[in-house]
């Protein structure tokens, strides 16, 4: 996860991107990911601009089920490395690191890009049914016999 701008040729390119991530993420998320794809690399006079999409996997616990599973996620990068230090550019939502030579170390920028991506809602498969409220068998693997019609009394009058 290193653009190195002393070998960067002037133009557009791709930078393969892979490898493990350190998240940062609370800790009933998932700490590492594995992240892969290629970024796109507009080389120009003064910066820098790297944009794509990238995908991401890691461990995570189901939030209806509670069982681990495998998490698939893509999400955007926009980067721009601007050489010209005195410059007083903003970009908005773009991520901006400041380095006119050397190698740029990538990782924070991707970190903050693939946990802002990450999904706000943890399900192992859509139709997951999830724990019994009553019992606490997985609806996935058994059924029980708990009453699953319950109404509340409130509510019997509407059609």
């Amino acid at each position: 996860m290193i653009l190195d701008l002393d070998r960067q040729q002037f133009g557009r390119s791709e930078l393969a991107i892979s490898g493990s991530l350190e998240l940062g993420l609370s800790a009933d998320r998932p700490q590492v990911a594995q992240v892969a794809g290629n970024l796109v690399v507009r080389n120009l006079e003064s910066r820098v601009l790297l944009s794509g999409c990238l995908q991401a996997e890691s461990r995570a616990e189901c939030g209806r089920c509670l069982e681990e599973f495998t998490i698939h996620w893509d999400f955007p990068v926009d980067v721009i490395v601007l050489r010209d230090i005195d410059s007083d550019e903003s970009e908005g939502e773009t991520l901006l690191i400041t380095q006119r030579t050397g190698e740029v170390d990538l990782r924070e920028s991707i970190r903050e890009c693939a946990v802002l991506g990450y999904p706000q809602s943890l399900l192992c498969k859509s139709d997951c049914l999830g724990l019994c409220p009553e019992c606490g068998i997985d609806r996935n693997q058994a059924t029980c016999e708990c009453s699953k019609n319950e109404v509340d009394p409130r509510w019997e009058g509407l059609p």
